[in-house]
């Protein structure tokens, strides 16, 4: 077990993460989103994992009882491990089988569960189980109006991203919006302080620009496509 400590609004922001991945969502039950987040787990832990051609749901790998469409557990189990394969032919396959803004929230909900496992794991934490999923049917919450994107392929919220697509990406589906940049001001940079080039978390700690070197290198290692 790891002594490291974990800042306070850090391990809360990861906490309330858990939180969210069981509550129902714009698209998915509560129950779904556990769901696929253990397929997210087994696919980021997968010892000898799948080529990105072969989908999870034709294998052992995902429980054979299955709450979410096989095409879920596809992306899902793709987008956690070979994120640098997701070609627009490939997200266009899958908008087409589950639908534009429930493909948004399943890449949210990656997202936030690859996360929170890539942090523990790295710094020898356990993951924890995921809470009991919260009963009710998805709330269909969409934004007012929806635009095509201008620099990414799902629809955002209107007006189109011009020139921040990565700011945008999750717009379609607020709550999952909502739950992105609150890990993101504790991850990375509070959304409030990205317009300051000299904003550090704390005295003495990584400068901003020290900050982005670090984005930068491990986006690219990770194969990042902002």
């Amino acid at each position: 077990m790891s002594d490291v400590e974990v800042r306070d609004d850090l391990a809360e922001a990861h906490r309330l993460a858990w939180e969210h991945v069981a509550s129902p969502g714009s698209w998915w039950t509560g129950a779904q989103r556990v769901e696929l987040g253990g397929t997210v787990l087994l696919s980021i832990a997968d010892d000898d994992p799948l080529p990105p051609w072969v989908g999870a749901s034709t294998s052992d790998r995902v429980p054979a009882e299955r709450l979410a469409p096989d095409a879920a557990h596809d992306a899902a189990y793709r987008i956690a491990r070979h994120a640098g394969t997701m070609t627009e032919d490939v997200f266009r396959r899958f908008a087409d089988e589950l639908g534009e803004l429930p493909y948004v929230e399943l890449c949210a909900v990656v997202s936030a569960v690859a996360a929170v496992a890539h942090f523990r794991r790295n710094v020898g934490l356990d993951i924890p189980p995921f809470p009991a999923p919260i009963d009710g049917e998805p709330t269909g919450e969409r934004p007012h109006e929806l635009a095509d994107a201008e620099l990414n392929w799902v629809p955002v919220a209107a007006p189109a991203d011009e020139t921040a697509a990565v700011v945008q990406a999750y717009t379609g589906v607020p709550g999952e919006m909502t739950n992105t940049w609150r890990m993101a001001s504790a991850q990375y940079i509070p959304v409030e302080e990205m317009i300051h080039a000299d904003w550090s978390r704390r005295s003495g700690g990584l400068t901003r620009p020290q900050t982005e070197l670090i984005a930068a290198r491990v986006a690219q290692l990770r194969e990042c496509f902002y």
